[in-house]
């Protein structure tokens, strides 16, 4: 992967209140993520509360507006504690992996 031209690709992890990933989904469209994926999660709290996990795949020059877009977002949740946060791809991926996540590096 030693073309100037392909973006690096990071793995974004969204922690979310039961019942908003469909919200965030919507608006991951816009940054040009080409693969995501959510579970349901408990935490350590003890209070019972469920969150849901999102993992998603985004190219690093979308990263810093997704996240204050989403940041945004949380803000409008009511009783919220959510977290986002991303790591690089880079060092854990092949080239054939990465063509296939960026769109063929489109």
């Amino acid at each position: 992967m030693k073309n100037k031209n392909l973006s690096k690709l990071f793995l974004m992890v969204i922690t979310l209140p039961k019942g908003k990933k469909e919200i965030i989904g919507d608006m991951l469209e816009r940054f040009d993520v080409t693969a995501y994926i959510s579970t349901y999660a408990k935490g350590s709290l003890g209070n019972g509360t469920s969150k849901e996990l999102m993992f998603c795949v985004i190219k690093e020059e979308f990263v810093k507006d997704a996240i204050l877009k989403i940041e945004d977002k949380f803000n409008t949740f009511r009783n919220n504690v959510s977290m986002i946060y991303t790591i690089p791809l880079s060092s854990v991926i092949g080239v054939s992996n990465y063509m296939m996540l960026s769109n063929g590096g489109k």
